[in-house]
């Protein structure tokens, strides 16, 4: 880091780098921090860095998030952006039983980075210190190679921050694709705020208006762009050989909302007995399922949705995608924060949810949160990166 000792020196950078970091460690006793100092400490020294080699390219394509429907999302993208001088770098970290000589020797030259955390506790700062030395040795690779941009699949975790905030300040073009539909959390004390505070790139190529709204409000010195959603959940259940029975889809929430979950399955399971629907939940990845389910005996799991009389959820970005298929969907108001629908979409007790049962879906909502999908998408995609970069970009593949 010495050549570049102004940057990483930073005190209010390694402040932005670390948030996630800082704000997971709030809640811990000291016991739990050590535990998760040692934890921290032997997921960098202890792992494989399958990095790409290091040399010129025209574009460097970078996802530290591993999903596998966020890798699909990330390949139509680049697919689309026609840019075929690239290296894609995805699923890179892969734990060994061997200590990583290199990372050990990056933390022991790099000692002088724990002088700029600007962090009172001396086991936070400690553990924060592991976890910017993963971040800048990942870093380290990058700066040994040269390109002309740097695209980000979400630039609100950590290391492709640093990424984006290092080659920004070196003059590459950075850009962010958008991975999830972010809920303006005002003063609500969350970490999810990362999604829309921390916009490091150049560019911001987002689903629809909602998410532009709100990144240009808090970086207006930032570029949005439009491009939509290539790949929707595939809500469909295939063919069955007999008449389903009717039933209600809920989509629950993270595990921080299972007050919520609750209250919402309650409202869903009366509406259920009075109509004769039955009640079947996507569970989000968070949430013990098992708790649900012997707490409310009635319900069943179902990943698919299409066919459901109609769809109900609390801040889940699947209820914007289901109306991008043509469900019917409505919005369980809470106090937590979430992204707006029309009011006549929202419920808060049983007899709301059923008046707004008697009134018709509003046409064109999905259109605010989702400009464009599928191929209509990737034509987007194209378009920006051909205006864009016009040195790199080619024709999109088919």
């Amino acid at each position: 880091m010495t050549e570049h000792a102004d940057f990483f020196a930073d005190t209010e950078l390694w402040r932005d780098i670390l948030f996630a970091d800082v704000y997971s460690l709030k809640q811990k006793s000291p016991a739990e921090k050590q535990a998760t100092r040692d934890v921290w400490l032997r997921d960098f020294l202890y792992s494989d860095y399958r990095l790409p080699q290091q040399r010129e390219t025209g574009a460097v394509f970078f996802r530290s998030l591993v999903r596998d429907d966020y890798k699909g999302l990330f390949h139509a993208v680049i697919g689309a952006s026609g840019i075929r001088d690239r290296v894609v770098v995805e699923e890179y970290q892969h734990r060994t039983p061997r200590l990583n000589a290199a990372a050990s020797r990056y933390m022991m030259e790099n000692a002088a980075v724990f002088d700029a955390l600007d962090i009172a506790d001396p086991l936070d700062r400690a553990c924060c210190f592991i976890r910017a030395c993963k971040y800048g040795f990942i870093l380290e690779h990058f700066r040994k190679m040269t390109f002309k941009a740097l695209i980000c699949f979400a630039d609100m975790q950590p290391v492709e921050h640093l990424l984006a905030r290092y080659f920004r300040a070196q003059g590459v073009t950075t850009l962010t694709l958008q991975h999830g539909l972010y809920v303006d959390y005002g003063d609500m004390d969350t970490v999810n705020v990362i999604n829309y505070q921390h916009q490091p790139s150049e560019y911001f190529l987002s689903w629809g208006p909602e998410s532009s709204q709100l990144i240009k409000h808090h970086h207006p010195g930032n570029t949005t762009v439009n491009c939509g959603k290539p790949l929707i959940f595939n809500a469909s259940g295939g063919e069955v050989s007999e008449k389903p029975q009717p039933y209600i889809a809920v989509f629950l929430d993270q595990r921080i909302f299972n007050q919520q979950n609750e209250d919402m399955l309650q409202i869903a399971s009366a509406c259920a007995r009075r109509t004769g629907r039955r009640v079947k939940v996507r569970f989000h990845p968070s949430i013990r399922k098992e708790e649900f389910l012997q707490r409310f005996p009635d319900i069943r799991e179902q990943l698919h949705f299409q066919d459901a009389d109609f769809v109900i959820g609390h801040t889940s970005s699947l209820i914007y995608e289901a109306l991008s298929l043509g469900c019917r969907v409505l919005r369980y108001d809470s106090e937590v924060p979430g992204i707006p629908l029309p009011d006549n979409c929202t419920f808060r007790t049983l007899e709301q949810l059923e008046a707004r049962l008697a009134l018709p879906q509003p046409e064109g909502l999905a259109q605010q949160y989702f400009c464009a999908t599928g191929e209509a998408s990737l034509r987007r995609y194209a378009d920006f990166f051909r205006e864009a970069l016009p040195e790199l970009a080619g024709q999109a593949a088919a």
